[in-house]
């Protein structure tokens, strides 16, 4: 595809795919794992895990069949000229409101917590601003952004986790499975549409050096970002209990205001909106740009660029349709979520194709 330069390895991958799935721990997912499991809340986490690693194995099979290729490129090539374009669409359009949403979630987190008085749309439009600019150097900068930042925001939730160990209370873990192991596993599964960004990966395939590598990125990323949430609820659990942690939208502002280490330490909610700042840049870079090589190829343009400034800014207004932080959860909650698994179908279709008509690496199609 034209207008792209450099490729991704699979270390830069994995951590670009952890980027974008972690840095929803910032936001309200937490308080879905507790919703659906209660006390069992990093049992959840675990089955998303797993659901995850299974739904993202169509995945793993087109990036291994089709190497150097693309979303766009493999629907082409094994659903035709009609229906492959059309399921390209349909996963830009997930990806497009996926990115609505995650800009409308960080400005109403900034809003709510640290800047009451901003105006959102002032906040959209810089959120925007940074986005813009790095998806417009193309997916070896999302992911080299995601690679130099990602330490440095990880370390820092670290750090939140393990000053706030000495209030966890064990008990509050109890019992084991939660509300039930029926509930438990049905919110897993539900929920396992979270994992349905790894799609991100398979609309830049082109930029990785082979399918070993996005094999190992969607893989890694799924599970360190299981690893992560696990971690993540055990402890609000532990702490807030079920029923605060039910309530609270933004658990690691949460924790994080409870950390304090006589004059030493203290006030680190300050330290959490800055990652919350590097964590949304990344999220939001990693899906515009996904977006527009998705829909770049959807109608068959050779370069994504000339689409990235009316598509974000298309989404930027429409980030602030919602009225208020409710309707966003609510719109995320009944409607991005669920319609995950209709974009996870779409690998699934295309591999199934792939062997139907005998395309890719494996029957030696060019």
């Amino acid at each position: 595809m034209q207008g792209y330069k450099g490729h991704i390895g699979a270390r830069e991958g994995s951590v670009l795919l952890f980027a974008v799935l972690g840095s929803m721990l910032f936001l309200q997912y937490p308080q879905y794992l507790v919703d659906a499991g209660g006390p069992a809340a990093w049992q959840v986490a675990l089955l998303i895990t797993v659901f995850g690693l299974v739904f993202a194995l169509p995945i793993v099979a087109l990036g291994r069949r089709f190497p150097g290729h693309g979303l766009a490129e493999i629907s082409l090539k094994t659903a035709g000229p009609l229906l492959g374009p059309l399921l390209t669409l349909v996963v830009a359009v997930w990806l497009a409101a996926v990115t609505m949403v995650a800009l409308r979630n960080f400005t109403e987190t900034f809003v709510i917590t640290i800047l009451p008085e901003t105006p959102p749309s002032v906040l959209v439009v810089v959120g925007t601003g940074m986005a813009l600019f790095t998806a417009y150097q193309g997916a070896e900068a999302v992911a080299r952004t995601a690679y130099v930042l990602l330490p440095l925001i990880a370390a820092g939730v670290v750090l939140v986790l393990i000053f706030s160990l000495p209030r966890v209370d064990a008990t509050l873990l109890f019992p084991i499975w939660g509300y039930g192991i029926d509930r438990t596993v049905l919110g897993g599964l539900y929920y396992a549409s979270m994992s349905a960004e790894v799609i991100v990966l398979l609309a830049m395939g082109h930029a990785f050096r082979d399918g070993r590598s996005l094999q190992h990125s969607s893989l890694r990323g799924i599970l360190l970002f299981g690893v992560a949430a696990a971690l993540t609820v055990v402890v609000l659990v532990g702490i807030a209990g079920t029923p605060l942690a039910r309530q609270d939208p933004f658990p690691l502002y949460y924790l994080s205001r409870l950390v304090y280490l006589g004059r030493f330490l203290q006030r680190t909610e300050a330290l959490i909106v800055m990652f919350w700042i590097l964590a949304a840049a990344v999220r939001v870079s990693a899906l515009l740009y996904a977006t527009a090589i998705s829909l770049a190829g959807a109608i068959r343009l050779p370069d994504y660029r000339p689409l990235l400034f009316p598509l974000a800014m298309i989404l930027a207004s429409l980030s602030l349709l919602p009225k208020d932080y409710l309707s966003v959860l609510t719109l995320d909650r009944n409607w991005v979520r669920p319609l995950g698994f209709a974009v996870l179908a779409v690998p699934l279709l295309l591999w199934i194709l792939a062997l139907i008509r005998g395309k890719g690496a494996a029957s030696h199609d060019p």
